[in-house]
C-alpha cells in the first residue's frame, strides 16, 4: 500500500503548504516511514531560476514540531536547473537515488514544485531499477484528499484530520505577523450596529444628505484623503454645524464614555476625547470587522476552525506589508475575509482582487476569499462573477454585500461557503 513506505519525496515549490499536508499525514498514519527528501531549486539568476532551499528548511523545521518525527531522518536534494531533464536526472541520482538501498520503499508526492519539475521527477522514479516498491500521489486542492495513482483515494477529507495553525502557515513562508487589534471595547456601539442591521436601516448611518457618518467630517483638516488620528486634526467648526441623524446618533451615543465625540443631543463636544484615531476608525468602517468577527466567534462552533482577526504580514525583503481583516483555517484550509462599507464597484473590485491575491499567496490554490461590502445585490452578483472570471478563482470567491448582513444569513452563507 502507498500509505506504508520508507522514503517519501517531497517536491519543495514557492509554497510548501501542500507539502507540509502530506508529511503531517504520513508521519501519523506510515510508521514504515524513516526519511524525508526535500527536492528544491537552486537560486539561479543566469537562467533566471528562483531558490526554494528556504521552504524546504522552514518545511523541516515545521515538520520537527510534530509528535511523530524524532525517529525520521531529512535529506535535501538540490536542482540546478529545473527545467532541463538530464540536470535534473543527474541531481536526483547523485544527491538521492544513489543513497537508497535495494530495500527501501519509495514514494513521491508530487503536489508541489513546477509542473515541469515534477513531470520529469516521476519518469525519473518509475525507471529506477534497484527501487522495486515505488508509489506516487498527489493532494487533490477541490477534494482535500490525497489520491494514490494505483490506489485511488486513500484518504478522507484531511481538513478533518491535519490541522494546521495559523502561525505555522506564517512560518512556513517566513512571513512576520502583527495584530493591529484595537484594545478599546466597542460592544455596546456593535450591538446598536446589529439592531440596525436587523431593522434594515444601515442605510441611513450612510445617508450623507440625510446627515449620516460622512467621511469627509473625519477627514484631516490639511489631508482630506486621510482620517484624522488627533482632536486637533478635525474641521472643529464644520463638526460643530453638524448635527448626526438618529441612527448614526444612536450608534455615536453606544461609543464608550472615552470616544464620545457627540453628546447626547447631537453636538459635538470639544471635552478631551482619549481615543479620536480608535474612534474614528471604528465608525469608517472597523465596525464591520468587529461585527463579522464576533458573528464567527460567536457563531461557528467547529473545532476543527481557527479564527484571527487584523493580522498584519509582513516579510524580509518586501517593500509594503498587507492585511488581513479576517482569517479562517478549517484543518488546513485557509479562508481570507476582506472587509468594506464601500459601495463603489472600482474600490470593491480592487478589494477583491486583494484577497484573493493573498490568500492564495498564503494558502495555495486550496484557500479561499470572502469580500464583504455594502454594495446591493445586483452589484453584488456582478462583482462576483468579475471577480471569478477575471482571476479565475471559480467557486473560491464570494462576496456578500448590503442584504446579506443580518447576523444569521452572514453566518450561513459563510459557514455554507466553508464546507463547500
Amino acid at each position: 500500500m502507498s500509505s506504508h513506505f520508507s522514503d517519501l519525496l517531497l517536491l519543495i515549490g514557492t509554497n510548501p503548504l501542500p507539502d507540509l499536508v502530506v508529511a503531517k499525514y504520513f508521519l501519523k498514519y506510515n510508521s514504515s516511514l524513516k526519511r524525508i527528501w526535500f527536492i528544491h531549486s537552486e537560486k539561479r539568476n543566469d537562467i533566471n531560476q528562483k531558490g526554494t532551499y528556504r521552504e524546504a528548511e522552514n518545511l523541516k523545521k515545521l515538520i520537527q514540531k510534530q509528535p511523530d518525527s524524532q525517529n525520521i531522518s531529512f535529506e535535501f536534494v538540490s536542482l540546478s536547473n529545473v527545467s532541463r531533464a538530464k540536470s535534473i536526472e543527474k541531481n536526483l541520482t547523485e544527491q538521492c537515488i544513489d543513497n537508497l538501498s535495494p530495500d527501501c520503499s519509495l514514494h513521491l508526492n508530487y503536489t508541489g514544485g513546477t509542473k515541469v519539475m515534477g513531470t520529469h521527477i516521476y519518469r525519473i522514479i518509475e525507471k529506477i531499477n534497484k527501487i522495486k516498491r515505488k508509489s506516487f500521489s498527489y493532494l487533490d486542492a477541490r477534494s482535500f484528499r490525497i489520491i494514490d495513482d494505483d490506489e485511488d483515494i486513500i484518504t478522507e477529507d484531511l481538513r478533518d484530520k491535519i490541522s494546521i495553525s495559523f502561525q505555522d502557515i506564517i512560518d512556513l513562508h517566513g512571513f512576520n505577523k502583527k495584530s493591529q487589534m484595537s484594545e478599546i471595547n466597542f460592544s455596546d456601539a456593535i450591538e446598536e450596529f446589529k439592531k440596525l442591521i436587523s431593522r434594515g436601516q444601515l442605510t441611513e448611518y450612510f445617508d450623507v444628505n440625510k446627515n449620516g457618518y460622512n467621511r469627509n467630517l473625519f477627514s484631516h483638516k490639511t489631508r482630506p484623503e486621510k482620517l484624522a488620528k488627533k482632536k486637533k486634526d478635525l474641521a472643529i467648526d464644520r463638526l460643530k454645524e453638524f448635527r448626526p441623524n438618529n441612527t448614526f446618533l444612536s450608534i455615536l451615543k453606544a461609543l464608550p464614555e472615552d470616544c464620545q465625540l457627540f453628546n447626547s443631543e447631537g453636538k459635538f463636544t470639544e471635552q478631551g476625547i482619549s481615543n479620536c484615531e480608535d474612534t474614528i476608525k471604528f465608525l469608517d468602517g472597523i465596525w464591520l470587522e468587529d461585527y463579522l468577527y464576533r458573528i464567527l466567534k460567536n457563531g461557528i462552533k467547529d473545532k476543527h476552525i481557527e479564527i484571527q482577526k487584523n493580522r498584519v504580514i509582513s516579510k524580509d525583503g518586501w517593500p509594503t506589508e498587507f492585511e488581513l481583516d479576517i482569517v479562517l483555517i478549517k484543518g488546513y484550509q485557509l479562508i481570507g475575509i476582506s472587509c468594506t462599507t464601500s459601495n463603489n464597484k472600482k474600490l470593491c473590485k480592487s478589494k477583491g482582487f486583494e484577497i484573493i491575491l493573498r490568500t492564495r499567496q498564503i494558502g495555495g490554490d486550496e484557500a479561499k476569499a470572502i469580500l464583504i461590502c455594502c454594495a446591493k445585490k445586483q452589484d453584488r452578483d456582478i462583482l462576483e462573477k468579475e471577480l471569478q472570471l477575471d482571476t479565475g478563482s471559480g467557486r473560491n470567491i464570494i462576496v456578500l454585500g448590503m442584504e446579506d448582513l443580518e447576523e444569521k444569513l452572514l453566518l450561513d452563507k459563510i459557514q455554507d461557503f466553508i464546507s463547500d
